[in-house]
């Protein structure tokens, strides 16, 4: 396993060379491919990237709802490498997911309450009638009790979402990853969200796996941030680095792409890099650096090798020729 993830005291999760390929009609998918990154206790890790680019199959690996191909994975000191079926009882339910669309994610034949209570009785948390705790969860997310009588279809997106966090608190995790879940709201809503995420965080001790393509939502509740492009991590730092001082190009026009409202905001953003072309195929991923087609700093080696991941400064990593040419790289983290 690479070093880049090594396992630590201070890391909850760890993630080494991890892989998950798809065999298709077309060819393999790769997906995922040769991903490290730790998340620590109590911190926000961001993962970002374009759809297609892989965060959230690597979530769903993390999860167990997919094997992973290759590459390991550990929570709180256990291997989670071996599939979700050998996974112990109570270590489940210390990792929870909340989806990106609560619509799809809540079974739209039960009402909030039989949704709720199915991890507390799953877990055997509560023994009996599950109502009390039902209603002291709702209250949590700040919905009246008499919620627990509907059906998703009787509720609002916002209010679906806050079901669907008040479902993963139940279980009194450590972990939870947070699959894009403010995406599919209306602004208003997705502050009221992330406030209660946060709190929630704070209160509970939490630590999260954050999935978004928002960076501007990164900078307010990331400790660090993590950008994938095509199956792999190029980029990692410290949120308030990897915003003052983005190394790697997709990165760059990633963030000269942001939108602002100050012309302080807009003095800080990197040089206007204009995005070229469209994130390739996983099944047709381009030879040597998968970003060399649409980089506007593309060298020759670029189309050949594939680069390595490299510390250019103390906890800030990337996977560039432009960083590692005629230097010794560490592919450490």
């Amino acid at each position: 396993m690479s070093n880049m993830a090594g396992t630590s005291t201070e890391d909850i999760l760890t993630v080494g060379d991890l892989r998950k390929h798809f065999k298709t009609s077309q060819g393999i998918v790769r997906a995922v491919d040769v991903v490290s990154f730790s998340v620590k206790h109590g911190e926000t890790f961001g993962l970002v990237g374009e759809s297609g680019s892989g965060k959230s199959t690597t979530a769903y690996v993390i999860m167990g709802i997919y094997a992973p191909t290759d590459g390991k994975i550990y929570f709180e000191g256990a291997d989670l490498s071996t599939g979700v079926k050998k996974r112990p009882k109570p270590l489940k339910k210390r990792i929870q997911i909340v989806f990106q669309d609560p619509g799809s994610s809540l079974n739209p034949k039960r009402t909030v309450k039989q949704i709720v209570e199915l991890p507390l009785k799953t877990h055997d948390i509560v023994k009996g009638d599950c109502e009390e705790k039902v209603k002291e969860l709702l209250d949590m997310v700040e919905l009246p009790t008499d919620f627990m009588y509907r059906y998703p279809r009787e509720l609002g997106g916002g209010e679906k979402q806050m079901v669907a966090i008040a479902r993963a608190l139940a279980t009194n995790p450590s972990f939870v990853v947070l699959d894009e879940p403010t995406s599919a709201l209306d602004v208003s809503q997705q502050a009221k969200i992330i406030n209660m995420l946060l709190r929630f965080q704070k209160e509970f001790k939490l630590s999260y796996l954050f999935i978004t393509h928002n960076l501007s939502l990164m900078r307010n509740v990331a400790s660090r941030v993590a950008i994938m492009y095509l199956g792999k991590i190029c980029e990692i730092a410290p949120a308030a680095e990897f915003f003052q001082k983005p190394l790697h190009p997709y990165t760059r026009m990633l963030l000269s792409s942001v939108p602002v409202i100050t012309d302080e905001e807009e003095i800080l953003k990197p040089k206007k890099i204009v995005s070229r072309g469209e994130i390739p195929s996983p099944v047709n991923v381009p030879p040597g650096c998968g970003f060399h087609p649409r980089c506007p700093e593309g060298r020759e080696i670029c189309r050949r090798e594939e680069p390595a991941m490299a510390e250019i400064e103390k906890g800030h990593f990337v996977r560039c020729h432009l960083y590692t040419i005629g230097q010794s790289t560490k592919d450490t983290a």
